[in-house]
Order: structure tokens, then sequence, then C-alpha cells
């Protein structure tokens, strides 16, 4: 009798092409299930979102590594090219690790399949928000360096927070002579290049911000402050998300090029009487994390502090490993 003989497990780089994305797509929807699920429209979606739309898809070649068994998808790890930048403001290639899965019966091919992003780390910064404890454990093996604690402070909004900054005396300053705050990213001409925090950031640029509020996953608003020719200095990105079934504007994401908060202070005041949508309004919080040891909302009128765990990984390459790196909530693919 003729033996069959059995095509190896081969784990090789994603070749991405309409073909591809058909073939991967309910892969991802099997080993996605719960938060995080997606249907095949969303999951194709995401993937023109994460290589055709964006804008930093020159950053890196790599869309990702499959693992197949018998010509079948078993595994999958994704990467999302962007730039992160010097503290000088010079772009950097990053990837952002996204939705990996390994089908159980081949569990054994995980630390081959993370030992292909983790070579990409040395010409590239790497960015993992993962929260499997397993993944976390491989990545400090690694080396990587991972941020676990966060601080998250409430600030109420209207006539409760008017009254708390008044009592408190901690009325945000309003924005210099000359500067407007602004909800629309198209009107963003610039960003100014000043980089005075001397820390590992996201390298922001107007496509960029355009861009990432487009995200078919989570709906986004820009909260920016400009000066007359619409470049922007300051900026926070926010989102809807309850607090214990309270409606509130969570703050995602925050960037100044001043030497001060001051002028991330004024904005948080702005939401405190406006919204960026009609639909949040009334909304009665704000939700500012802090990552230490950055505290951008000191001297804020909080109703509200709490210590909260979650893990953001990142590894740098050798030339940058002293240099410190400022964490937002909406790094990696949150939001993506």
């Amino acid at each position: 009798m003729m033996r069959i003989k059995k095509m190896p497990v081969q784990l090789e780089p994603y070749q991405d092409s309409d073909s591809a994305r058909a073939e991967l797509v309910p892969f991802l929807m099997a080993h996605f299930q719960g938060e995080g699920s997606c249907t095949p429209q969303q999951w194709h979606q995401r993937l023109v979102f994460w290589w055709d739309e964006n804008p930093f898809a020159c950053a890196h070649a790599s869309r990702g590594w499959v693992l197949r068994d018998a010509g079948k998808i078993v595994g999958y790890l994704g990467v999302i090219p962007t730039f992160y930048e010097d503290p000088q403001g010079r772009p950097i290639p990053a990837l952002i690790a996204t939705s990996w899965a390994v089908a159980p019966t081949h569990r054994h091919a995980v630390v081959p399949m993370g030992m292909k992003i983790q070579r990409e780390g040395v010409t590239c910064v790497l960015v993992d928000t993962t929260p499997s404890p397993e993944v976390q454990q491989l990545l400090a093996r690694w080396g990587w360096l991972a941020r676990r604690e966060m601080t998250r402070r409430l600030v109420p909004r209207g006539c409760i927070g008017s009254a708390l900054a008044a009592l408190t005396d901690t009325h945000p300053a309003p924005l210099v002579a000359g500067m407007e705050i602004i909800t629309d990213v198209r009107r963003i001409s610039a960003v100014h290049p000043a980089r005075p925090r001397g820390q590992l950031q996201k390298h922001i640029t107007p496509d960029y911000l355009r861009w990432y509020m487009t995200s078919p996953m989570r709906k986004h608003h820009f909260i920016g402050a400009v000066d007359q020719f619409g470049m922007v200095t300051s900026y926070l990105t926010v989102a809807p998300k309850p607090l214990r079934r309270v409606p509130t504007w969570y703050v995602k994401d925050w960037f100044t090029t001043r030497e001060t908060d001051a002028e991330l202070q004024s904005l948080v005041g702005w939401l405190m009487k406006n919204s960026p949508a009609e639909k949040g309004r009334h909304w009665p919080l704000i939700s500012l994390p802090t990552f230490f040891p950055d505290d951008p909302w000191h001297g804020l009128p909080f109703l509200y502090s709490r210590e909260e765990n979650l893990c953001h990984c990142h590894s740098l390459p050798t030339p940058l490993k002293n240099h410190p790196f400022r964490h937002v909530i909406a790094e990696g693919d949150w939001g993506l």
C-alpha cells in the first residue's frame, strides 16, 4: 500500500492579497469570540484599515506570520506597521502585535511564532498590549519591558464640575491668546515640531490623526488646540465608555508639544463644559488615566482616584534601550 506523505507544519510570512485575506478572515472569526469578535465584513474592514489606509504602512513590509498544517491555517500572528519617534522627533519604524491565535492542537508553535516578531526588534520598536498572561510571561522572558500600573482619576462635568473646581480652587487655565480648540481633525494642517519631553512616543502627524479617528472598531473623538494656521500643539482623543453604567468620556490618548501640561488641562476644562459629539453632551464624568511617572492631570478637580492594573509591553532596539517610553491607553492595537 502506498503511503501518503504528510505535509510538515510550516511557519511562514503572511503574504497579503485579496485571496489571502479571504482565507485568513474565517480563521480569525473562529478564534476571536466574545469580546473582540467581528463579523466577516468587520474583519475585512480592519485589515483594510491596518494595511491599506494606514499612512504608516510603509514603516515595515511585514504583515505577520501564518502557521499551516497540511496547507490549512492553524495559527496567525499579525502586525500593524507604524512609527514611533525618538526624543528629537525623528520617526522610528515600529510593529504593533495584533490578533495572535493558535489552534489548541498546535500550542507547541507559540514560541517559534513569537520568535518571528522578536527578531524584528533588532531594528524596530515592538509594542504589544496583550491581556494574555501566557503571552506576557513569554515577552518578559525575552526581555520586553512592561507597564502594569495605572491611576484612573474622575473629573465631574457640568455644574458639579464647576462647583468642585471652585471649592478646591482647581480651575483649568484657559488657552493662551491666539490658540483655539477644535474637534474636527480635517482642520489640522501640521503638528508642532517641538518635542520637549525627551521620551520615545508615538509619531504624530495630521494623516495619522485623521486615520485613527476613522477606526472601524471604536468611535474616537478629537479635541485639539491649534493656532491660527491649524498647527496642533496638544490634543486629547476621547471615547465613550460606561463606568459602572454611568456614561463617561474616557481619555484614551493625550499629547502635547508644550513644556508644561497647562494646555492639556485646558482641553480637559473645555470637555468639562462641552462635548465633541451631540450624544455625550450631558454625560457626567471624564475618566483620566495616568501612567507613572507622568502626571499630566495634576491640579484638576478630581472626584475620585484609584489604582488599576493593565499590561502594556514594549521592546526597543539596542541604541534606544535607555530612553524612557511614554505610554497612553491608545497604543498597541487598542481601538484598531
